[in-house]
């Protein structure tokens, strides 16, 4: 659906989203998030975590023991639907994090249904990869799991959620997610499906052990969004000073030749799995760059909670570790407030000209055109001095965010360490 790429996903890890760690607290503080112009609200497992093997204190939210409960730290179902009921009176969709290719050890269908799960030639339930020793693997070729793991969507669906986010969706049968998001929509034709479609190594070590391992291209035969983690490791790669910006460049033109016309990327810079921008950055000019590139570039905008805070500490999973609040910056939610609201605009959800522009200096150059404009983004994401070429028209634009006038002039314009977002009419 073109039309998410106008979209803002925020996501949330509840228990450290706030001291309190609540649905309520979040419900409170939901005003600040629609004034931000959020249109998805992302929350990572919110239901009871298992106690057989828990990792640290509180445990790893991805290793469910009940998928239609809520885990008692959080709050409770009559909470959940509060929150719905408020989010949705500000415009804000609701995704729920789902984790269909384990349980925990101690879900009850370790006993009351053994046949549902993965064995090693030991007998043991098994485990693909040896880091996630909390969770025991599904078995998808039973169809009694196959009709509970439905059931289970269906359940959220009458709740009131709006969307699910799958967890490791490269690792789950291409056949069950075509049967069962078929039976979603019927009952929800507007839901949407977000796929934390994985790493290409890790696809490699998947298929390389006979195990499921889709690709993109697969995932986005059944998903509405996939996850940017195919160009993750140019990225990283960037930051690290690993490889240079034009092999990132170059992953991004990749992505416009080998998935379908309408295809949607998350574009995000962090998740809860992966470091702060800022701990990379460790510029606040830099990282504000980057989290306007998650809005100008071809997808839709996801960031991780607590971003505006400035912070290059990302919160421990299996603890309680709370954001720091009283170090927001409102310079960066003025920003995000305007990409986000910049986001809507038509232009950006239309499948005319994209362009990835190279440049020597290290700036990430993207322009949309169709009949009756041409939008410019231009992100300095190494704070070069100077000038940049451009081929555009002589003028003097206003800046989509600031309103300040920017020049072009000779077929240049000068750099700056903030986002350079303008628009030319035609």
């Amino acid at each position: 659906m073109p039309k998410l790429r106008n979209q803002f996903i925020y996501q949330v890890f509840v228990r450290n989203y706030s001291k309190e760690g609540t649905l309520n607290a979040l419900t409170a503080d939901l005003g600040r998030l629609a004034a931000m112009n959020v249109d998805i609200l992302y929350l990572m497992p919110i239901q009871p975590i298992g106690i057989i093997g828990r990792k640290g204190e509180y445990g790893s939210p991805y290793a469910i023991k009940d998928y239609q409960e809520i885990s008692p730290d959080l709050g409770t179902l009559e909470d959940l639907s509060t929150l719905l009921a408020e989010a949705h009176k500000k415009g804000l969709k609701v995704m729920l994090d789902i984790v269909f290719h384990h349980t925990s050890f101690d879900h009850a269908w370790i006993s009351d249904h053994p046949e549902f799960y993965h064995y090693d030639s030991n007998g043991k339930i098994r485990n693909k990869v040896e880091e996630w020793n909390d969770i025991a693997e599904l078995n998808y070729d039973n169809p009694l799991l196959r009709r509970k793991l439905t059931d289970i969507l269906l359940y959220w669906t009458t709740f009131g959620i709006d969307g699910f986010r799958f967890d490791v969706a490269s690792m789950l049968p291409l056949d069950f997610m075509q049967e069962a998001f078929t039976e979603i929509r019927r009952q929800k034709p507007d839901m949407i499906f977000l796929a934390e479609s994985v790493h290409k190594e890790f696809i490699g070590f998947l298929r390389a052990h006979h195990y499921v391992g889709l690709s993109d291209s697969q995932c986005f035969q059944v998903f509405d969004i996939c996850y940017d983690y195919d160009i993750n490791q140019e990225f990283t790669g960037y930051l690290k000073g690993e490889n240079d910006l034009e092999t990132f460049r170059n992953m991004l033109r990749l992505q416009e030749v080998i998935y379908p016309v309408d295809y949607v990327k998350a574009r995000n810079i962090e998740n809860h799995d992966i470091p702060r921008i800022q701990y990379f950055t460790q510029n606040t000019d830099k990282t504000l760059q980057w989290i306007a590139y998650c809005f100008f570039a071809k997808g839709i905008a996801f960031l991780h909670m607590g971003v505006e805070t400035g912070t290059d500490h990302l919160s421990r999973l299996f603890e309680k570790d709370p954001l720091h609040w009283e170090d927001c910056n409102q310079e960066t939610v003025f920003w995000i407030t305007g990409l986000a609201k910049m986001k809507k605009d038509p232009i950006f959800a239309e499948n005319g000209l994209y362009r990835i522009i190279s440049h020597k200096k290290d700036i990430l150059h993207f322009e949309y055109e169709n009949d009756s404009e041409i939008r410019v983004g231009i992100f300095n994401v190494g704070l070069a001095k100077g000038l940049v070429n451009v081929s555009l028209p002589e003028g003097i634009y206003s800046h989509d965010i600031t309103k300040e006038p920017i020049e072009v002039r000779y077929g240049t314009l000068v750099l700056s360490n903030i986002p350079i977002i303008f628009t030319i009419k035609k």
